[in-house]
C-alpha cells in the first residue's frame, strides 16, 4: 500500500537562503549517505533515458531511490542552476531560476515486500505544481533531510528551451591513421536557422557526451568553419573519443538460478552473487554485443508485479584478473551502477593471492551494464582501452549540447540537444 508522507510546503518555510546553494559539494552525481541505493533519474515513461527535459513542456522526470534505513524519513529536494561546465551559476538567485517554491517534500514512499534486505522505496516527479525550472540550462537535483547544505545525494539533469537551431551528425572512424581502428569521430553541423549570435566563439559553447559519461566528454568544441548560418564541426583531430568495447553485462533478475555471467549464488545473511572472472579484452577482435549503453534496468522476474518494492538486494562480487598491481593508477568499475564516477565506491582492490582486482557492493535485482576503466594518477578521464580494448565499431549514444550566453546574460542557456546513435552509422 502506498503511504503518503510529509506535509505540503507552506510559504513560510519554502524560501531557502541563497547561501545553501554555495555549499561545499560538487555539482556531480554523488550519493553521500551509504544507506541510499539505486538512485534513478530519467525522463518519465522510459527508465533507460537520460534526464533531459524541455522547458515549459509536458516533459517530466521520474526520481526513484531506496533507503536501507527502514524507518521512513521526510526527504525534500531542491534544484541548483549550473553553467555549461557544471560550475554553480553564482550570478543567479534561486528565485531567478525556480518557479514556485524553492523546495518540495518527497511524499510517496513504500516499504519493500518479501525481500531479505528490507528498504523503503521513495518516488517523486519533477517538475511539479510546487516547483519547476524557470530557465534552461544545466541543473543539480539536491535531495536532503533538513538542510540542503547536507544532501543525501545529488543528480545532474538538463533543461533545454525551444529554438530554431538544428543539429545533424554522424559517427565515423577516426580519420587520423593512429585513430582509424580505435576511435570514433563525431562529425556534426549546427544550423542557426536565423538565430542571431554576435560572437560564435564567445557566445556559443558546445559539449559532446558519450553515453552518460562526463569524464571523457568533449568540452567547448570550436567549429572548423562558419558558413552563414551553418557551423561546421566536421574535422579529424578534436572530435574523437575512444570507441572502447560493448559494455559487459550480468543478469540478476532472478536469484534462484545462475545466468550466463554468474559463477555462483549463495545465501548467508543476504544473497551473494559471484560473477565469473572478467577476462581482459585488450587485444581481442571486435565482437558486436547488444547493450544498454552502460545503464541498468530494475526487474524481478519471479512472481513480482511491482519491481520497485519486490526486487531484492544482493552483494555482487566482481573479479578482474591482472598479472601485476598498477603503480601509476587505479582500476574503476564504470557505468550507471557506480553513478559513472571514479571514487572509493567504484575502485577495485588488488588481491595479491589471486592476482586479480576485486570489488563488491549491494545491487538491486535487474540487468546491468558496466566496463572497467583505468585512471592514471593526476588525470580525470578514465581509459577503458587497457582492459576493454578500443574499436571504432562499438555502439554508443552521443549527445550534443549547445549552450548560448549573450553579452550581459547571467548564465548559459541550453538551446539545442541532439542524440546520435553510432550503431546506425556503422
Amino acid at each position: 500500500m502506498k503511504l503518503i508522507a510529509g506535509i505540503f510546503v507552506s510559504a513560510g518555510v519554502a524560501i531557502i537562503s541563497c547561501s545553501c546553494f554555495a555549499a561545499d559539494f560538487p555539482n556531480e552525481n554523488i550519493t553521500f549517505d551509504p544507506n541510499i541505493k539505486t538512485v534513478q533519474l530519467y525522463k518519465q515513461g522510459f527508465e533507460l533515458s537520460a534526464p533531459v527535459l524541455q522547458l515549459n513542456s509536458t516533459d517530466r522526470l521520474s526520481l526513484d531511490f531506496d533507503d536501507l534505513d527502514v524507518e521512513s524519513r521526510a526527504y525534500k529536494y531542491t534544484i541548483r542552476h549550473c553553467e555549461s561546465d557544471w560550475a554553480t551559476s553564482t550570478e543567479l538567485r534561486p528565485l531567478e531560476y525556480i518557479s514556485g517554491y524553492t523546495e518540495e517534500n518527497i511524499r510517496d514512499f513504500q516499504y519493500s515486500v518479501n525481500t531479505t534486505v528490507p528498504y523503503v522505496h521513495y518516488a517523486a516527479t519533477f517538475p511539479s505544481n510546487e516547483i519547476s525550472p524557470k530557465i534552461s540550462g544545466n541543473y543539480l537535483l539536491i535531495v536532503y533531510l533538513d538542510d540542503a547544505k547536507e544532501p543525501v545525494f545529488t543528480r545532474r539533469f538538463m533543461v533545454f528551451e525551444a529554438s530554431p537551431l538544428t543539429i545533424e551528425g554522424t559517427i565515423q572512424q577516426g580519420s587520423k591513421t593512429e585513430d582509424h581502428l580505435s576511435k570514433q569521430e563525431v562529425d556534426f553541423v549546427v544550423r542557426l536557422n536565423g538565430f542571431r549570435v554576435m560572437d560564435i566563439k564567445r557566445d556559443l559553447k558546445v559539449v559532446v557526451q558519450q553515453d552518460d559519461r562526463w569524464d571523457n566528454a568533449l568540452w567547448n568544441v570550436i567549429p572548423r568553419f562558419v558558413r552563414g548560418d551553418e557551423l561546421d564541426y566536421r574535422y579529424d583531430e578534436n572530435n574523437v573519443v575512444n570507441g572502447g568495447s560493448p559494455y559487459r553485462n550480468f543478469d540478476i533478475k532472478s536469484l534462484m538460478y545462475q545466468t550466463e555471467r554468474i559463477d555462483k549464488i549463495r545465501f548467508d545473511t543476504l544473497y551473494q552473487v559471484f560473477l565469473l572472472e572478467d577476462k581482459p579484452r585488450t587485444y581481442k577482435n571486435y565482437v558486436y554485443n547488444q547493450d544498454i549503453n552502460g545503464r541498468y534496468l530494475i526487474k524481478n522476474e519471479v512472481n513480482a508485479t511491482n519491481f520497485n518494492i519486490e526486487s531484492d538486494y544482493a552483494r555482487v562480487h566482481f573479479f578482474l584478473p591482472f598479472p601485476v598491481q598498477l603503480t601509476d593508477g587505479e582500476f574503476y568499475l564504470m557505468g550507471a551502477l557506480t553513478n559513472w564516477r571514479m571514487d572509493g565506491n567504484s575502485r577495485l582492490q588488488f588481491n595479491t593471492s589471486n592476482r586479480r582486482y576485486e570489488l563488491s557492493f549491494l545491487l538491486k535485482q535487474g540487468y546491468y551494464n558496466y566496463i572497467y576503466v583505468m585512471l592514471k594518477k593526476g588525470k580525470t578521464m578514465g581509459d577503458e582501452s587497457l582492459v576493454e580494448g578500443s574499436h571504432w565499431e562499438t555502439p554508443h549514444i552521443y549527445t550534443i549540447f549547445v549552450y548560448y550566453r549573450s553579452g550581459g546574460a547571467q548564465s548559459d542557456q541550453l538551446i539545442a540537444v541532439q542524440n546520435i546513435n553510432s550503431i546506425q552509422q556503422n
